[in-house]
């Protein structure tokens, strides 16, 4: 049994090393797909997007065989920074609602120790809904905040974007989380264990409680597991930079033993049904335009500042003043030369015999 699956892993490379910026549209075969973690006979096969998608996207799943419960692609080489994780995933219509947890992304941080521990976030469909899961280290034990996000909606592609600002031992870090465009939730404060490898990203389909220890009772009248994933792009941000969506209502979900200098992680409800975005991976995130600085200034050089550094020339009050002044100025030296003109030709006119 297991020598079978030790020569899959044999045969495949190590996870994909991610720099700041990677993505994944599974639209050429020539696209090299990046490491998978798989459990027993699951699969991530490469095939027509399903639910009026055009386009490839990759199929995940998960057989109930009394064995099989992670097929996972694994992006590492990311730092303990800021990045957008996005991409797209897609629950078939014939989904099969369970009060178990079907895991679809996690961000894992190795432990040096090897020691078997939580994730430290996680997106998952639990029952009927999507939840989030952030877990930190406090006191020398593992602290867990769920973020409720929202009704699952098979059938429909998903259009999700995590900013994460990885907190340190000192410093909090934050996570927002938007679907379709809407903010559905926030997380500020602790949000990783401190030790270890920073954290990485996996997405696939994995069903901790299907591993083969857990004994056949919670597989019981369960479906293979599949589900659709696309557009998965990584990018590094600045800390605190986001895409600007909609929110959808205000609503709390306080961790204990979150960091002093911490406030609580907000999680925001259901989102209101809207256009999923049409950008495929490795597109402009939505918002990012750059816009004039509220408080910008005119300098002595006559350019007005960007909220982005950029200069533009000033077209300002100042401006208006000075271009006005400028032509009084002129009409009046006119009008002056004028009257000379006209009194030297009256003068020449009463000398004449």
């Amino acid at each position: 049994m297991h020598r079978h699956s030790d020569r899959r892993r044999r045969g495949r490379r190590s996870p994909a090393a991610a720099a700041d910026s990677v993505s994944y549209d599974f639209e050429s075969p020539s696209q090299k797909l990046p490491f998978m973690a798989i459990n027993g006979f699951g699969r991530v096969l490469v095939g027509p997007a399903p639910g009026g998608k055009s386009g490839q996207a990759a199929r995940v799943n998960v057989p109930n065989d009394g064995r099989s419960f992670k097929p996972e692609l694994v992006i590492k080489g990311l730092d303990a920074g800021s990045h957008r994780f996005s991409f797209a995933n897609y629950l078939p219509g014939d989904w099969q609602e369970r009060d178990l947890d079907t895991i679809v992304a996690q961000w894992f941080s190795t432990q040096g120790d090897g020691e078997g521990i939580k994730p430290v976030v996680a997106l998952s469909v639990h029952g009927g809904n999507w939840q989030l899961k952030v877990h930190w280290m406090s006191g020398g034990a593992i602290q867990e905040s769920v973020i409720p996000l929202g009704a699952a909606r098979p059938g429909h592609w998903n259009r999700w974007a995590f900013d994460i600002t990885w907190s340190s031992a000192g410093t909090p870090g934050s996570i927002a989380v938007t679907r379709d465009g809407v903010t559905v939730g926030t997380h500020q404060g602790a949000n990783n264990y401190h030790r270890g490898e920073p954290p990485h990203f996996r997405i696939g389909a994995y069903r901790p409680n299907w591993r083969p220890e857990k004994g056949p009772e919670k597989r019981a009248g369960a479906a293979e597991a599949i589900l659709f994933i696309d557009d998965i792009a990584i990018t590094g941000t600045v800390p605190g930079s986001r895409a600007n969506p909609r929110p959808t209502g205000p609503g709390t979900a306080a961790p204990s033993g979150s960091p002093a200098p911490s406030s609580s992680p907000t999680s925001t409800g259901s989102p209101t049904p809207s256009p999923s975005a049409s950008a495929r991976a490795g597109a402009a995130p939505a918002g990012s335009t750059s816009t004039f600085a509220d408080d910008a200034t005119s300098g002595a050089t006559g350019q007005k500042t960007n909220a982005d550094g950029t200069s533009l020339p000033s077209t300002g009050a100042t401006g208006v003043i000075i271009t006005a002044v400028a032509s009084v100025a002129a009409l009046a030296a006119g009008a002056h030369l004028l009257r000379r003109r006209s009194a030297a030709r009256s003068a020449r006119h009463r000398s004449r015999p």
